[in-house]
């Protein structure tokens, strides 16, 4: 009995000590694992966070998580993105393993539309997502460049050059003017280009593609918009400090086959011979100028490996009512051109806040960021004779002129009149002479106040002022020094051009938010808004020359200065409205309307209505339609709606005068005023209205998800600008309402994920199509002539226009019997069809001869996990389209001292008639380099570029808590890694002008770039 009493005692004491320490230290320890509840893999990075507090962990790289609690805790809070957020009871428990539920592609995900937020359920527009992961996938200096590829129907065209800004269209060319689409960021309009802002900034972009989706942004929105959302801190999150970077080098994978010295000799003295001209001494052999010891492979010495890198850091986290994100980013891309450029460097800078307090919210975002950017732009004052791209210049040099000469000032070599008869840049060496540099400094803020004016069970009201400002400071300078370069280029005055430009756009916006559920079946949404933006624009310029050595360039230092300005300003002013009303989760409805008054407009034109319409019907919430088994979702949607487009110059409608013109009045000089601009004073809005009907369906429990949808948009009132004669007296092409347009295609997209097992996958694929036609060019319908192209009513725009071949001549009486072409025609001269049958080859035998506009956009993307290890392989391209390429045209003329392709030793001599290529001729009597489709004179732009490789691996549980770190990942990526084409040039994804958008001008090679890299998070 007193051993039982003992052992009681013992009892009770031990467990008032345990009852005792608890109640001192107050904790308890709770772990557990975090698996994805569709795969069943650990989540890594998981944020676990006790209720109304700021204590919290996150899990490893195995999902497992520790984390000591109050003892007075009763709630944990499990979120990760992507997931569904989670809160579990505690419970006293010490052991707590979840399983996430991730969101569906079309159930719970939320997409950014404008100025709000939907589930993707009930959007009935034309919206496409792209997540953070997917942006991280391609290294650029411009986040546009990471819409190639990933979205039906845009299409993203982009040269090599560090720097570039990409070309995007969303539907295909839907005015005469910039088609670039509206860019928002954090709800605030930025304009045509994103290349100022991190890549690693963004959470998730949005692309709106149709009027349904656009049209809350009406006057901006013709050209499609593209929201950007940025990372923001989370609610309930310790701070995490996260690093990502990765370094690599450029090389230019292709080479452009051109003669060496030997065959480039002996074409150009055939050239000469046929033409019953002399030589050049530099290619006679007879001659003692002639040259056999220079054979310059240019391509070589003017192509070096470039370089790349990115450091970015990121500090995130949040307590019950503040959270925040900082960002610091350095980006620097060394191009892959000898000399001073291209190069693009970029420093930026970000941090966002959002503070609640009751029924306020409060929230801010500042970015700064400066790049310094050296471009291959060059003045053509300096570099005349219409000098085509540098690139261009760098391929079509001749093997028979060397790179240095230091008798020369600058010491580069240039081509000698007497030797070489040929007007040839030496590209790496004036690239090394000459500095064009551009410097931007950019401020973009915003703030913004919410206050819930109304928030019950089912109804809640919102009120919004939101107010930005965006600074922007560019100055440019180019710097030429004194040189010598052959017969042709020379410059005897040291010049520097100093300019400043600085843009500056404030906005304005208040919107009022309301939301409502009547019932089980009746969800209503309100949303009524206003706003202002005011912009403006100041140019400086500065000049001066004659500068003496020892160079130091600043205007000051030179002679002959001079200086000039400019400064415009303009306003925009809309209201609008949206109702989204959604029955019973089967019948959904969205109506929008906004009203945009511009200044850039008469008084009497300024103002623009834009209304917009869509439904949807989620067929797979009907009782009354059996949907197979494997049928998960099922929707169709279908819109119409009217867009605005205001994207011209400011005072355009006015004439201007120029009072200081001369005039000569009996002997004496008086000063008078002239109209030297006209204008077409009665310009108002151009309205683009536009069609869609879609699908949106997922199978088999979301491992199939789909999506597809036909368009069509119809542009009125384009805005342009005219050709006038000269006779009228003024110097400008007024801009007016002249043109109709129209698209149409069919964009179609597909998801297959693999999510059960170690090896997990998704494969992406989407594809559309573009159909273009002109249905009206203004006034009396004069058509519109580009280089090598006529775009036409009834035809699309820059159609390829010119001659049709039917071979070579292979005898003078073959000649005889044909339609007379040119008084030179020769056996070897190409053989061109009478299309009118009238006798004669002339201008009217011409006609079109293919699209430029590619009518096939497609990409494929596959990212895959095994364990520890994930791969990505991302490819797109283009087809159904034909490419005038400038540099290949040149390198095939059968005149002049340039460098040819080796094309060329297959052209047409007596001994080689089984040929496609004429003669080598000099002056080319026949006109043989005209427009037309001789081979290689329009060539298949169809292609599929193989855009990323990448391999990762993620460390480790063991390894990762030896490191004291949360989770590491370390990868290796390829990114341009080859390209399949039959276009031989660089780049069959160019960039190009509205009216000739098949025309390779000398777009800038895209490197090939190997880079590694780490991501690790703290």
């Amino acid at each position: 009995m007193r051993l039982h009493l003992q052992i009681k005692s013992l009892l009770c004491m031990a467990l008032l000590a345990c009852f005792t320490s608890i109640n001192a230290y107050g904790q308890q320890t709770v772990s557990g694992t975090v698996i994805d509840a569709s795969t069943s893999q650990p989540l890594p990075g998981v944020n676990i966070l006790v209720k109304g507090t700021t204590r919290g962990a996150s899990t490893d790289g195995d999902g497992a998580y520790q984390l000591t609690v109050p003892s007075s805790a009763d709630t944990l809070v499990f979120s990760y993105v992507g997931y569904q957020k989670q809160e579990v009871p505690v419970n006293g428990r010490s052991q707590i393993d979840i399983s996430l539920q991730p969101r569906t592609l079309l159930g719970e995900d939320v997409v950014v539309v404008g100025y709000g937020t939907q589930q993707r359920e009930d959007v009935t527009g034309s919206i496409a997502q792209i997540s953070a992961g997917e942006m991280k996938k391609f290294s650029s200096s411009d986040p546009s460049d990471l819409l190639q590829g990933r979205v039906s129907g845009v299409q993203v065209r982009s040269d090599g050059e560090p720097g570039a800004v990409p070309s995007v269209q969303i539907r295909g060319i839907g005015t005469f003017g910039d088609s670039q689409p509206l860019y928002i960021i954090d709800g605030v309009p930025v304009g045509t280009s994103i290349r100022d802002f991190s890549p690693n900034d963004i959470e998730s972009v949005q692309v709106l593609k149709d009027a349904s989706a656009a049209a809350i942004y009406g006057s901006r929105a013709a050209n499609g918009v593209v929201i950007i959302t940025t990372k923001k801190g989370r609610e309930d999150t310790p701070l995490q400090v996260e690093y990502s970077g990765y370094f690599g080098i450029d090389q230019v994978w292709q080479r452009i086959p051109v003669t060496e010295r030997e065959n480039y000799q002996m074409l150009n003295n055939e050239g000469q011979r046929n033409a019953g001209l002399t030589l050049a001494p530099g290619n006679d052999p007879s001659s003692n100028a002639y040259i056999d010891d220079i054979n310059t492979d240019w391509q070589e010495e003017g192509l070096k490996t470039g370089q790349r890198m990115n450091h970015n850091l990121n500090f995130s986290g949040g307590g019950e009512y503040t959270t925040y994100n900082i960002s610091l980013d350095y980006l620097n891309n060394k191009g892959t051109l000898v000399g001073h450029g291209p190069d693009y460097e970029r420093y930026s800078g970000r941090i966002n806040t959002v503070s609640k307090k009751g029924i306020f919210e409060f929230g801010q975002t500042l970015y700064y960021t400066h790049t310094d950017e050296n471009s291959l732009n060059y003045e053509t004052n300096v570099l005349t004779g219409g000098r085509p791209p540098m690139i261009v210049d760098l391929v079509t040099a001749i093997p028979t002129l060397g790179v240095k000469d230091e008798s020369n000032v600058g010491g580069c070599a240039g081509t000698q009149s007497d030797v070489h008869r040929a007007i040839i840049l030496n590209v790496p060496c004036i690239n090394q002479l000459l500095e064009g540099e551009t410097n931007v400094d950019r401020t973009f803020g915003t703030a913004y106040m919410t206050a819930d004016i109304l928030d019950q069970d089912s109804h809640q009201l919102k009120y919004k002022v939101n107010v930005s400002y965006d600074r922007t400071n560019v100055r440019n300078t180019y710097w030429v020094p004194e040189f010598e370069m052959g017969f042709f280029f020379n410059n005897t005055k040291a010049r520097l051009d100093d300019g400043q430009d600085i843009y500056t756009t404030a906005v304005i916006e208040n919107t009022l938010t309301y939301k409502g559920d009547f019932g089980d079946r009746h969800d209503l949404k309100v949303l009524l808004g206003q706003t202002f933006q005011k912009g403006s624009t100041v140019n400086r310029n500065g000049y001066s020359e004659q500068f003496t050595q020892p160079y130091f360039p600043v205007l000051d230092n030179g002679t002959n200065q001079t200086a000039s300005g400019s400064e415009f300003e303009n306003a925009l002013e809309s209201y609008f409205g949206r109702v989204n009303y959604n029955f019973d989760d089967r019948y959904l409805l969205t109506a929008t309307v906004r009203r945009d008054g511009s200044s850039r407009f008469a008084p009497s034109n300024r103002y623009g209505n834009f209304p917009s319409a869509s439904v949807g019907w989620n067929l797979h919430n009907e009782e009354f339609i059996p949907l197979p088994d494997f049928v998960s979702e099922f929707k169709i949607r279908a819109s119409y709606g009217q867009l605005g487009n205001q994207n011209i110059g400011d005072y355009l409608y006015t004439n201007t005068i120029n009072p200081g013109v001369v005039y000569n009045f009996d002997g004496s000089k008086v000063i008078g005023g002239i109209q030297t601009q006209i204008s077409a004073n009665d310009i108002k809005w151009e309205t683009k209205t536009t069609k869609n009907i879609g699908v949106d369906a997922s199978f088999l429990n979301n491992k199939f998800d789909l999506s597809a949808e036909y368009y069509q948009s119809v542009t009125d009132d384009i805005l342009v600008g005219v050709p006038i004669p000269l006779s009228v007296g003024a110097t400008n092409s007024p801009t007016v309402n002249g043109g109709k347009l129209q698209n149409s295609g069919l964009e179609v997209s597909l998801t297959y994920s693999k999510l059960k097992g170690d090896f997990t996958f998704d494969l992406t694929a989407n594809f559309s199509t573009l159909s273009n036609e002109v249905l009206s060019l203004g006034g009396d319908d004069e058509p519109i002539y580009g280089t090598g192209t006529k775009t036409e009513v009834g035809g699309e725009v820059g159609r390829h226009f010119g001659y049709v071949t039917e071979g070579i001549f292979q005898s003078q009486q073959e000649i005889s019997d044909h339609a007379f072409q040119n008084a030179g025609t020769a056996p070897g001269d190409l053989m061109f069809k009478d299309l009118n049958d009238d006798g004669v080859i002339n201008a009217d035998d011409r006609t079109y001869l293919g699209s430029g506009i590619p009518s096939y956009n497609f990409g494929l993307n596959f990212s895959g996990n095994y364990k520890n290890f994930d791969f990505t392989v991302f490819a797109s391209g283009m087809a159904g389209y034909k490419v005038h390429s400038r540099m290949y045209r040149m390198l095939m003329l059968t005149s002049d001292y340039l460098n040819y392709h080796t094309d060329m030793l297959d052209r047409w001599t007596p001994e080689n008639t089984n040929t496609d290529i004429p003669r080598r001729v000099s002056g080319d009597p026949n006109n043989n380099g005209r427009n037309s489709d001789r081979a290689g004179w329009l060539q298949d732009g169809a292609h599929l570029r193989i855009n990323t490789v990448s391999i990762g691996y993620s460390l480790p549980k063991k390894m990762t808590n030896y490191l004291g770190v949360s989770s590491t990942r370390i990868y290796v990526k390829a990114q341009n890694l080859y390209t399949f084409q039959s276009y031989k040039g660089f780049n069959p994804d160019f960039t190009s002008g509205v009216f000739e958008p098949g025309y390779n001008n000398g777009s800038y090679p895209k490197p090939r770039s190997m880079m590694v890299g780490l991501d690790i998070a703290f």
